[in-house]
């Protein structure tokens, strides 16, 4: 799911990326410069990525509840099974990779075969996820294995899984909790990738790619301009999927750090921001 088709390549390769490099991005906004201004976090409160990307709750009380309140949360369905498609997805890429470097480049069958034989899911929506997937890299396989009669196991691997699911990141650097943890995905340069299950489109979405982009930044210090959300969602059994490519410029790091900055202040000084007009279901009151 989170390789993209030719059509998106070609509009990735030819439009999102070089308008990347066209646009540049101000150094005082790269995640190396974090020990100044604006990127320098003037409290010390340690927040999740999440918490400060995502506004679910439009006030961010659901934080003030949590930090400053102590209260606990039950993960709603939604949540719960999200988490859960997310787990498979990882254990079917490890698992995926683990019998391609076994089986080699030179039997491609058998790593087909082996791939495929991923144990079944519980869930139906599992099922249908590593379905797709087991399609998908056959169908990658085949394709690289022509181009490239002679390509050895771990460029192959390279070619049809060119994606790192669960990086650890520390986040200290940007005043962020010391374990984050990210999805990336290799274009030719380091995207940030984003999987959401289930859900509308919202126009805080970006926010969590600048926010990985600027932690990437600050920890490697080599520069993430392109980031990349997978909306999925399962429609009679089947799985839909729709991506965006964003473009990680100033102005999306800028809204991120100004976010950032805002709900730390408001854990920080307690400042009780009140329930927002249309809370969540899960969300705290």
């Amino acid at each position: 799911m989170f390789m993209p088709t030719a059509e998106e390549k070609k509009r990735l390769l030819r439009g999102t990326i070089p308008r990347a490099r066209k646009l540049g991005v101000d150094d005082t906004l790269r995640g190396w410069s974090w020990s100044a201004p604006p990127l320098l976090s003037p409290y010390e409160v340690p927040l999740g990525l999440s918490e400060v990307a995502n506004a679910y709750c439009a006030t961010g009380r659901d934080i003030y509840a949590r930090r400053v309140l102590g209260a606990e949360t039950e993960p709603n369905e939604k949540m719960i099974l999200g988490s859960a498609l997310h787990s498979t997805l990882r254990e079917w890429t490890v698992h995926a990779k683990r019998k391609l470097y076994e089986s080699g480049a030179e039997d491609i069958e058998r790593a087909v075969r082996e791939i495929r034989a991923f144990p079944e899911p519980d869930l139906p929506e599992a099922r249908s996820l590593v379905a797709y997937e087991a399609d998908a890299i056959e169908f990658r396989l085949r394709e690289a294995i022509s181009q490239f009669p002679r390509i050895g196991t771990d460029a192959l691997v390279a070619q049809v899984l060119p994606v790192t699911l669960g990086q650890m990141l520390d986040g200290a650097f940007l005043g962020l909790s010391r374990r984050l943890s990210t999805d990336l995905l290799n274009l030719g340069e380091p995207a940030v990738l984003n999987i959401i299950f289930n859900d509308e489109k919202r126009s805080f979405h970006p926010l969590t790619l600048a926010g990985y982009a600027l932690v990437l930044e600050a920890v490697y210090e080599f520069p993430v301009d392109v980031g990349v959300t997978v909306y999925a969602s399962f429609r009679n059994g089947r799985l839909q999927i729709e991506r965006e490519f964003a473009v990680l410029g100033d102005e999306l790091r800028m809204e991120f750090i100004e976010v950032r900055d805002e709900k730390q202040r408001m854990v920080a000084d307690e400042l009780d921001p009140g329930p927002c007009e249309e809370c969540e279901a899960w969300c705290s009151k």
